[in-house]
């Protein structure tokens, strides 16, 4: 009987292996790297540990939560969030909209006043309701704390402007507070958790990595460093770049979703590839800093949205676990949006990102840096502009109908978490 073949070694195609193997199907995992995790991975220099940048665990669902306890056991921390935005030269609570406070006070007027005014104006009216993300900000927002914080901080981690995003991918992740919220947190310095990564999880030690090797762990038929050349669909066939093939029946795939289009072989419909191509996704450069000082900061992430900043956010590993740097020092990660036609000078956005991160202050010079690495993840964040719906509709349907299933959140080609990609591969094996 032909098999299973799962496409990436990544969370999805893990969790997939795993589902797969308690139902006694017959499967085979292939992946392009030389290692287990995908994006969702922990590298290490100079006895300090870099994810691929942020890799927190969100965790809605108590099965998830269960699976991940089983998984890593007491590695695993339980954190509250202390996250912040840093604008107008002072640091403010996150999300910006309930937390007002410790801004100058002509902002706070501004974007009070306009709160207020969407909040008595405006219908309450379902996200679905509002054609781009710039109209649902103004509707439910305001246009001062879309002034101040929404537009500039979501171009720079989208790289197009609001109003060509529409509200697809926002679900839980665009907090809106009450009316008695934001006037607490006008007033106040209001402590409340906001939004969906109000407490999140992370392993004690290991990294993020420490899950995907946990996961790995309950999962057989690994292939490493087989990266697919040509799927063969009508036949059922993959050919590899080391020149091995192999058959299926079925075929889930967690590779981004347009170059899974792309290695198609065969009669594909003009209207895949057309929607294949209207795809859009940015890239993310990420700056991995090891610096010489212990506790520099007691904050978790930063989210930067005055367009004088390159970085969009920074997070410190250090304060996910004390054992993601060594004794004596404190470890960042620093995250800069970009397409890909821009043609980007990385080597001075990165020299312009160091000085930005010692003028805020979370480095204190730049001779303290003890270890830097640069990680550019090509395909980061998907664009859920105009063409997004209709373009993945069209991929979709016809791949599920040649029995091929794209997961995950490259796969799935969404704006999810690591949660999200579980569940998926869960799925994808038929497991309710």
């Amino acid at each position: 009987m032909r098999k299973t073949v799962i496409i990436g070694a990544g969370l999805a195609g893990l969790s997939a292996g795993y589902y797969a193997q308690k139902k006694k199907i017959d499967y085979e995992i292939y992946e392009k790297d030389d290692g287990v995790g995908g994006l969702c991975r922990t590298r290490k220099k100079e006895r300090f540990s870099f994810d691929y940048s942020g890799h927190l665990l969100h965790l809605k669902d108590p099965y998830s939560q269960s699976l991940i306890k089983s998984l890593l056991g007491h590695n695993l921390n339980v954190i509250q969030r202390n996250s912040f935005i840093y604008s107008h030269k002072v640091f403010t609570r996150y999300p910006f909209q309930a937390n007002l406070y410790g801004l100058p006070p002509d902002v706070v007027k501004e974007c009070l006043m306009e709160f207020v005014r969407a909040y008595y104006e405006n219908e309450d009216l379902p996200t679905e309701a509002y054609k781009t993300f710039h109209e649902w900000i103004v509707g439910k927002l305001g246009k001062g704390i879309g002034k101040y914080f929404m537009f500039p901080y979501n171009e720079k981690l989208w790289t197009i402007p609001p109003g060509e995003l529409t509200c697809g991918w926002m679900s839980e992740y665009v907090p809106k507070p009450t009316l008695e919220d934001v006037f607490h947190g006008t007033f106040s310095d209001q402590k409340k958790g906001f939004g969906y990564n109000a407490t999140f999880w992370y392993p004690k030690k290991g990294g993020i990595q420490a899950l995907c090797d946990a996961l790995a762990d309950k999962v057989r038929n690994i292939r490493l460093q087989e990266k697919v050349e040509r799927i063969f669909h009508k036949k059922k066939i993959i050919e590899f770049d080391s020149g091995k093939t192999t058959a299926y029946e079925k075929l889930i795939s967690t590779m981004p979703l347009k170059k899974l289009v792309e290695r198609l072989d065969g009669d594909i419909p003009q209207e895949v590839k057309d929607a294949a191509q209207k795809l859009k996704h940015n890239s993310v450069l990420i700056i991995n800093l090891g610096v010489k000082g212990e506790g520099l900061t007691d904050k978790h992430w930063i989210y930067l949205p005055e367009k004088k900043y390159t970085v969009y956010r920074i997070g410190v590993y250090s304060n996910f676990s004390e054992y993601m740097a060594p004794p004596g020092t404190t470890s960042y990660y620093i995250e800069i949006a970009y397409q890909k036609d821009w043609n980007i000078d990385k080597e001075k956005t990165v020299e312009n990102a160091l000085d930005e991160i010692v003028e805020i202050g979370f480095v204190p010079h730049r001779k303290d840096i003890l270890v830097k690495e640069i990680m550019d993840i090509e395909c980061a964040y998907v664009i859920y502009d105009r063409y997004y719906s209709e373009s993945k509709k069209i991929i979709m349907d016809y791949l599920n109908s040649v029995n091929i299933y794209s997961i995950g959140r490259y796969g799935n080609w969404e704006y999810s978490g690591m949660e999200e990609a579980m569940h998926q591969g869960k799925e994808s094996i038929g497991e309710s």
